[in-house]
């Protein structure tokens, strides 16, 4: 689902804050798998997951040799939002913020607006 900055802006501000970007967008799902968090081809993605209560984590992925991280899968409960910033072969494709399916009435009802 795309979205526009307005709706998403105190996200971005709290996971990446010096995106520029204008491309954004949200997907509903239970699970959400860690995949190339270390520069390959120029391809990196960022992760940074929030709470509802505001406090952020971000995935600082260790060197590709010793990466546990890479293919990991994470459940998403309703309080936790995990957002993505994804470059591909030097382009930056933009953000995507993945939340659990409970979220999608609100979403879908704000995006209405």
């Amino acid at each position: 689902m795309k979205v526009k900055k307005a709706d998403i802006r105190p996200i971005l501000k709290a996971t990446f804050p010096t995106y520029k970007g204008r491309t954004f967008e949200v997907k509903f799902v239970q699970s959400v798998t860690f995949h190339d968090t270390n520069w390959g081809g120029g391809t990196r993605n960022y992760y940074v997951a929030i709470a509802s209560d505001g406090r952020t984590a971000t995935l600082n992925a260790p060197a590709p040799w010793k990466n546990t991280v890479e293919g990991s899968t994470v459940e998403l409960t309703p309080d936790i939002l995990v957002v993505e910033h994804s470059i591909f072969c030097g382009k930056d494709l933009g953000i995507t913020i993945y939340a659990n399916p409970t979220h999608q009435p609100k979403w879908l009802t704000e995006g209405a607006r």
